[in-house]
C-alpha cells in the first residue's frame, strides 16, 4: 500500500494511505522515505515532496555511530581477554596493543565515514553510502612494561637518570610519572619528550634518545 504525506498549509504533518478517508491534501512520499518527517520537505510550487539532504545525512550519520558502537562492543571481550592474559603472564602487551589498534581503527574509520557523508550532495548517494570499520588502518602502539623500557637504557644511563631525579624536581616528576604508568607507550609524545630531554640534559649521549624511542621491538617485547 502506497504511503502518502499529509500536507496542511504547505507543511508536512503526517502520513496516510489512500484507504484513510481524511480529506487532507495528499502527495506521494518520495522514494527512500523511511517515516522520518524531518528528512522530507514539501515543494508547494511543484506539489511534490522531496528528501532533505541535511536530514538524510543526519540519519545516515546516526546509523554510522550506532554501527561503530556495535563494532566496538563486539571487541570488548578481546580487550578484556588480552588484558587478563597479560596480567597473568600468559601474553604480552603487544596483544593488548593489537586490540587497542583494532578498536581505534573503528573510531577513525567511522569519523572518516561521517565526513564523507557530509561531503555528499545527493540524498540518494547518502542513502546508498557504506563504510568499513577497518577502512582507516591504525598501527598497534608500541607498548612496553616498565622492565622492558628500563632494558632499553644501559646500566650507567639508568643510574645517571635516577641520580638526576634525586637532584632535579622536573626529572623527579617525570620519573614518578613513569613509575605510576601501567605501561610505557613509545609512541606517546610525553614519552618522546621525556627521553629527548634526557639527551638535552646530557644524561644520554647524542643520538641515544632516537635509538631508545625508535628501535624495533625485540622478540622478548612482543612474544
Amino acid at each position: 500500500m502506497k504511503t502518502q504525506l499529509i500536507i496542511i498549509d504547505g507543511a508536512i504533518i503526517g502520513t496516510t494511505t489512500p484507504d484513510d478517508p481524511n480529506g487532507y491534501h495528499l502527495v506521494d512520499a518520495p522514494e527512500g522515505f523511511d517515516g522520518d518527517l524531518a528528512a522530507v520537505e514539501y515543494d508547494a510550487q511543484a506539489g511534490v515532496a522531496r528528501l532533505v539532504l541535511a536530514g538524510v545525512q543526519a540519519r545516515r550519520i546516526a546509523a554510522i555511530k550506532a554501527e561503530a558502537a556495535a563494532h566496538l562492543a563486539s571487541t570488548d571481550w578481546k580487550l578484556e581477554r588480552a588484558r587478563e592474559r597479560e596480567k597473568a603472564g600468559w601474553a604480552q602487551l603487544a596483544d593488548v596493543a593489537t586490540v587497542l589498534a583494532e578498536r581505534e581503527a573503528v573510531r577513525r574509520s567511522s569519523d572518516a565515514a561521517e565526513a564523507d557523508v557530509l561531503a555528499l550532495t545527493d540524498a540518494a548517494a547518502v542513502r546508498a553510502f557504506t563504510w568499513a570499520p577497518d577502512a582507516v588502518q591504525v598501527p598497534a602502539p608500541r607498548l612496553l612494561t616498565h622492565e622492558q623500557f628500563i632494558q632499553r637504557f644501559t646500566p650507567a644511563e639508568w643510574e645517571a637518570m635516577t641520580a638526576a631525579a634525586r637532584a632535579n624536581a622536573a626529572m623527579d616528576a617525570w620519573m614518578r610519572r613513569f613509575t605510576l604508568a601501567t605501561f610505557v607507550n613509545l609512541d606517546d609524545p610525553a614519552t618522546a619528550a621525556g627521553v629527548q630531554a634526557l639527551e638535552l640534559a646530557g644524561i644520554l649521549a647524542n643520538g641515544r634518545a632516537a635509538e631508545i624511542l625508535t628501535a624495533p621491538l625485540q622478540p622478548e617485547e612482543t612474544a
